[in-house]
């Protein structure tokens, strides 16, 4: 079967080939292909401070400082104090890179004639335009001070997700778990073609309905993992929403953050299996539990509303693991059972969920541990 075509593998295999070739050609010179770009940046802009460098070249800080000093114990560039701000350095290449940048100027051009050999002049036209549109795009997010939170489907209106609020529902992107009953897999694996929903659009809908709406439902994927999930909550809530946080826990200090700083009005803490089953069931490997008892813990002790949110897969669970289960969640006050139903982005559509008969027996067993235990969505 013929392979698709793959942006991602595709740049790896550039990126990679590009930097063997330029490593092998260069190292007569001790020069890398990392110091390459910053060295002629450098030449074609004598006297260019090393804070132009990062901004030019979409670097962080520290690696344009660790390549600059390399160059300079080389003797390929001289760091100079500036004459007008005696705080400032400029940076100035020296007659040993003057001796050696026509061959530098040759191996970079080789190097283009090679991947391009078999274009012609308007298609080489058209993929450096591309190319250079895709690179202003990475360096406009590179150049972010702060993340921000993105979201890929906006669920305009919930009678149910945030019960008993009238709410919209934003899920994120990515998740650092790969269970394997998900019913989100479009957000587990996410295509280069998944493109996230404009953050003014999400604001434009917030502002625009908050007369209407009481609260935002915001599940994922898993949330928690991004930085930005702060600042979008202190932002929500200046709307004045109610908010509800589905998390599986394993980012203990974010949401311990977002708990001191009362971000939140419901957290819904998905637990997938007892401590024995766990790392079957998330489709992981050494599953590190200690985060998740942190914030179960958190959760325990603080005021705020809150459930226990499990999932009842056949292939998954059975009586010896609810039990276990219930003991490790004892001193809950409320826990939600929600059979496993597939759809159409389950990421195993080979899974099954308890029989009914079942599902009340683990009911029953979770009630010698927990004050109240709901069975919610497909009871059949």
């Amino acid at each position: 079967m013929e392979k698709q075509n793959d942006l991602l593998m595709d740049s790896s295999i550039l990126y990679r080939s590009t930097q063997k070739y330029y490593d092998k050609m260069l190292q007569d010179l001790n020069l890398s292909y990392a110091q390459l770009p910053i060295l002629i940046e450098i030449y074609e802009n004598e006297g260019i401070s090393l804070q132009q460098i990062v901004q030019v070249g979409g670097y962080d800080k520290g690696t344009v400082t660790k390549n600059v000093q390399k160059l300079n114990t080389l003797g390929y560039v001289s760091i100079l104090t500036s004459a007008k701000d005696k705080r400032a350095k400029e940076l100035y290449t020296t007659a040993l890179t003057k001796k050696h940048i026509s061959e530098i100027y040759g191996i970079r051009r080789d190097w283009w004639h090679h991947i391009t050999q078999d274009l012609n002049a308007d298609e080489i036209e058209v993929f450096s335009k591309f190319y250079q549109t895709l690179s202003n795009h990475a360096r406009s997010y590179a150049d972010l001070e702060k993340t921000h939170l993105q979201f890929y489907k906006l669920k305009k209106l919930s009678l149910s997700d945030f019960d008993p609020y009238l709410s919209c529902s934003l899920y994120t992107g990515g998740c650092n778990l790969k269970c394997p009953y998900c019913h989100s897999k479009d957000l587990v694996y996410l295509k280069e073609n998944m493109y996230p929903i404009a953050n003014e659009k999400i604001s434009e809908y917030l502002k625009s309905h908050h007369k209407d709406l009481e609260g935002i439902y915001i599940s994922g994927g898993e949330p928690l993992m991004h930085e930005g999930i702060l600042s979008f909550l202190q932002y929500a809530k200046k709307l004045d929403y109610k908010i509800k946080l589905h998390t599986n826990g394993m980012f203990y200090d974010r949401l311990k953050r977002i708990l001191e700083d009362g971000l939140v009005d419901y957290v819904s803490l998905d637990i997938k299996n007892a401590p024995s089953a766990y790392a079957k069931i998330c489709g992981v490997e050494d599953v590190d539990l200690m985060d998740i008892e942190k914030s179960l813990n958190e959760l325990k002790a603080s005021s705020f509303d809150y459930d226990v949110y499990i999932t009842l897969v056949d292939e998954f669970h059975n009586e010896k693991t609810i039990d276990e289960l219930g003991q490790w969640i004892q001193g809950v006050h409320h826990v939600v059972l929600q059979p496993f139903k597939d759809c159409q982005t389950t990421i195993d559509h080979s899974l099954h969920s308890p029989n009914f008969d079942q599902i009340l027996k683990y009911k029953t067993i979770l009630e010698q541990y927990v004050k109240h235990v709901e069975i919610r969505g497909n009871q059949t």
